[in-house]
Protein backbone atom coordinates (compact mmCIF):
# COMPACT_ATOMS: atom_id res chain seq x y z
CA UNK A 1 0.00 0.00 0.00
CA UNK A 2 1.30 3.66 -0.81
CA UNK A 3 0.27 6.94 0.28
CA UNK A 4 -0.98 9.15 -2.84
CA UNK A 5 -0.75 13.20 -2.94
CA UNK A 6 -1.89 15.43 -5.75
CA UNK A 7 -5.53 16.11 -5.75
CA UNK A 8 -7.59 18.76 -3.96
CA UNK A 9 -10.92 18.91 -2.22
CA UNK A 10 -12.00 22.51 -2.28
CA UNK A 11 -15.81 23.04 -0.51
CA UNK A 12 -17.55 25.43 -1.63
CA UNK A 13 -20.14 27.76 0.37
CA UNK A 14 -22.43 30.75 0.77
CA UNK A 15 -23.62 32.16 3.64
CA UNK A 16 -27.64 32.52 3.60
CA UNK A 17 -29.77 34.02 6.55
CA UNK A 18 -26.25 34.56 8.40
CA UNK A 19 -25.76 30.68 8.21
CA UNK A 20 -23.20 28.65 5.74
CA UNK A 21 -24.94 26.66 2.98
CA UNK A 22 -22.69 24.20 1.02
CA UNK A 23 -22.39 23.14 -2.51
CA UNK A 24 -22.32 19.15 -2.85
CA UNK A 25 -22.01 18.09 -6.63
CA UNK A 26 -23.27 14.54 -7.41
CA UNK A 27 -21.07 11.85 -8.56
CA UNK A 28 -21.38 10.77 -12.07
CA UNK A 29 -22.26 7.03 -12.38
CA UNK A 30 -19.45 5.99 -14.75
CA UNK A 31 -17.00 7.44 -12.68
CA UNK A 32 -15.10 5.87 -9.36
CA UNK A 33 -17.15 6.40 -6.26
CA UNK A 34 -20.02 6.77 -8.28
CA UNK A 35 -23.94 8.26 -7.15
CA UNK A 36 -22.05 9.80 -4.09
CA UNK A 37 -22.12 13.52 -2.71
CA UNK A 38 -19.12 15.11 -3.18
CA UNK A 39 -17.10 18.61 -2.95
CA UNK A 40 -15.47 19.62 -5.92
CA UNK A 41 -12.45 17.70 -6.07
CA UNK A 42 -9.56 16.64 -9.16
CA UNK A 43 -6.00 16.38 -9.42
CA UNK A 44 -3.26 18.78 -9.35
CA UNK A 45 -1.33 19.13 -12.95
CA UNK A 46 2.62 19.00 -13.40
CA UNK A 47 3.72 22.46 -11.57
CA UNK A 48 0.62 23.70 -10.33
CA UNK A 49 0.07 24.89 -6.80
CA UNK A 50 -2.59 22.87 -4.61
CA UNK A 51 -4.39 26.48 -4.40
CA UNK A 52 -4.54 26.96 -7.72
CA UNK A 53 -5.86 23.69 -8.99
CA UNK A 54 -8.74 24.36 -6.27
CA UNK A 55 -9.79 27.41 -7.84
CA UNK A 56 -9.78 25.89 -11.42
CA UNK A 57 -11.28 22.97 -10.91
CA UNK A 58 -13.97 25.21 -8.84
CA UNK A 59 -14.41 26.55 -12.70
CA UNK A 60 -14.14 23.68 -14.46
CA UNK A 61 -16.45 21.65 -12.01
CA UNK A 62 -19.42 24.09 -11.27
CA UNK A 63 -18.75 26.91 -13.20
CA UNK A 64 -18.18 29.00 -10.25
CA UNK A 65 -15.45 31.49 -9.11
CA UNK A 66 -14.66 32.27 -5.64
CA UNK A 67 -15.09 35.88 -4.31
CA UNK A 68 -12.56 34.37 -1.46
CA UNK A 69 -10.42 31.79 -1.45
CA UNK A 70 -9.39 29.87 1.74
CA UNK A 71 -6.70 27.33 2.64
CA UNK A 72 -8.45 25.19 5.71
CA UNK A 73 -5.91 23.46 8.76
CA UNK A 74 -7.50 20.15 7.18
CA UNK A 75 -6.14 17.39 5.51
CA UNK A 76 -8.47 14.71 3.90
CA UNK A 77 -7.02 11.23 4.34
CA UNK A 78 -9.02 8.14 2.96
CA UNK A 79 -8.07 5.03 1.28
CA UNK A 80 -9.39 3.50 -1.67
CA UNK A 81 -8.96 0.08 -3.01
CA UNK A 82 -9.17 1.04 -6.68
CA UNK A 83 -5.66 2.35 -5.82
CA UNK A 84 -4.77 0.42 -2.53
CA UNK A 85 -3.56 3.28 -1.04
CA UNK A 86 -4.25 6.23 1.69
CA UNK A 87 -4.44 9.55 -0.10
CA UNK A 88 -3.84 13.02 1.60
CA UNK A 89 -6.25 15.40 -0.17
CA UNK A 90 -5.70 19.11 1.08
CA UNK A 91 -8.83 20.94 1.96
CA UNK A 92 -10.04 24.08 0.91
CA UNK A 93 -13.04 26.59 1.04
CA UNK A 94 -14.31 29.34 -1.54
CA UNK A 95 -16.89 31.86 -0.68
CA UNK A 96 -19.46 32.61 -3.51
CA UNK A 97 -22.52 35.38 -3.18
CA UNK A 98 -25.72 34.43 -3.12
CA UNK A 99 -25.78 30.54 -3.08
CA UNK A 100 -25.68 30.77 -7.28
CA UNK A 101 -26.69 27.57 -9.47
CA UNK A 102 -23.70 25.86 -10.96
CA UNK A 103 -23.15 24.96 -13.96
CA UNK A 104 -21.79 21.11 -14.04
CA UNK A 105 -18.90 19.34 -15.93
CA UNK A 106 -19.53 16.07 -17.12
CA UNK A 107 -18.13 14.60 -14.15
CA UNK A 108 -21.66 15.30 -11.51
CA UNK A 109 -25.57 14.62 -12.43
CA UNK A 110 -26.84 17.07 -9.64
CA UNK A 111 -25.34 19.98 -7.42
CA UNK A 112 -27.45 21.14 -4.54
CA UNK A 113 -27.28 24.08 -1.28
CA UNK A 114 -26.73 21.79 1.93
CA UNK A 115 -27.28 23.39 5.18
CA UNK A 116 -24.44 21.90 7.05
CA UNK A 117 -26.47 18.97 8.79
CA UNK A 118 -27.64 17.80 5.48
CA UNK A 119 -23.84 18.18 4.26
CA UNK A 120 -22.63 15.61 7.41
CA UNK A 121 -25.48 13.32 6.60
CA UNK A 122 -24.90 13.21 2.34
CA UNK A 123 -21.00 12.71 2.43
CA UNK A 124 -20.06 9.52 3.09
CA UNK A 125 -16.26 10.02 4.23
CA UNK A 126 -15.81 11.03 7.65
CA UNK A 127 -13.04 13.78 6.60
CA UNK A 128 -15.53 15.38 4.16
CA UNK A 129 -17.80 15.37 6.89
CA UNK A 130 -14.92 16.98 9.14
CA UNK A 131 -14.11 19.52 6.53
CA UNK A 132 -17.48 21.05 6.88
CA UNK A 133 -17.40 20.73 10.19
CA UNK A 134 -14.38 22.72 10.26
CA UNK A 135 -15.57 25.70 8.04
CA UNK A 136 -18.86 25.93 9.33
CA UNK A 137 -16.92 26.74 12.65
CA UNK A 138 -14.24 29.18 11.14
CA UNK A 139 -17.05 30.99 9.47
CA UNK A 140 -19.53 31.37 12.16
CA UNK A 141 -18.86 34.96 12.32
CA UNK A 142 -19.09 35.74 8.66
CA UNK A 143 -18.08 37.79 7.34
CA UNK A 144 -14.67 37.24 9.82
CA UNK A 145 -12.97 34.31 9.98
CA UNK A 146 -12.19 31.97 13.10
CA UNK A 147 -9.85 29.42 13.59
CA UNK A 148 -8.87 26.62 10.97
CA UNK A 149 -9.31 28.59 7.75
CA UNK A 150 -6.75 31.19 6.45
CA UNK A 151 -7.60 33.36 3.35
CA UNK A 152 -5.25 33.06 0.52
CA UNK A 153 -5.22 36.44 -1.82
CA UNK A 154 -5.56 36.02 -5.32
Amino acid sequence: MQTLTGSISTYVFSIVRARPMFLLLYRAPHLPHANTWQAVHGMIEPAEKAYDAGRREMREECGLTPARFFKTDFVETFYSETTDAVHLVPAFAAYVEGAPAATLSEEHTAAEWCTLDDAVRRFVWPSQQQAVRIIAAAVARWPDIGVGVTELNA
